[in-house]
């Protein structure tokens, strides 16, 4: 009993570099994108095929019924077509507004965090000179009080 180590399916890749899709694979992600466009068709196909054999039983008032569902289906089908295209271009443009307005928080958020930073650095050397001023002050005022005035105390 040999253990083969399990490997990943290779995927297939055209000139552009992008995977190869299968029949399957193109409609199922067709399917989920717009699902009334091949429900529609198939009812189109459908009436059409109930409409071949009313012919060729020549069921004429049959047929003609057949015939304009086909035609309603067809419509309807068209229909499906161009209203899932623009709901899946709307749907694609409100993605990429949420992606820029999310790229634009995140470049908000550093900027703030930048400024944050130097208000921080900023008030952090404030305080260090307050403290080195209060230190200097008290040796200042000793220097002053030992000389007696004006010129070290010669007028006063």
């Amino acid at each position: 009993m040999s253990t083969m180590p399990a490997t990943e399916p290779e995927v297939l890749l055209d000139a552009n570099g992008m995977p190869i899709e299968t029949w399957g694979g193109k409609f199922e992600r067709k399917f989920k994108e717009n699902p009334f466009v091949p429900i529609l068709a198939g009812l189109t196909t459908a009436s059409l095929v109930v409409a071949a054999t009313k012919l060729r039983r020549r069921d004429s008032v049959s047929l003609n019924h057949w015939l304009r569902v086909r035609v309603v289906m067809q419509g309807l089908t068209i229909v499906a077509v161009v209203g899932g295209s623009w709901w899946y271009g709307q749907m694609k443009h409100q993605k990429e507004a949420a992606a820029a307005a999310d790229q634009e928080r995140v470049l908000e958020r550093a900027a703030f965090e930048a400024r944050l930073r130097a208000a921080e650095e900023a008030d952090r050397m404030e305080k260090v000179e307050q403290e080195l001023q209060t230190k200097q002050a008290p040796a200042a005022s000793e220097q002053s009080n030992s000389r007696g005035g004006w010129f070290g105390g010669l007028f006063g």
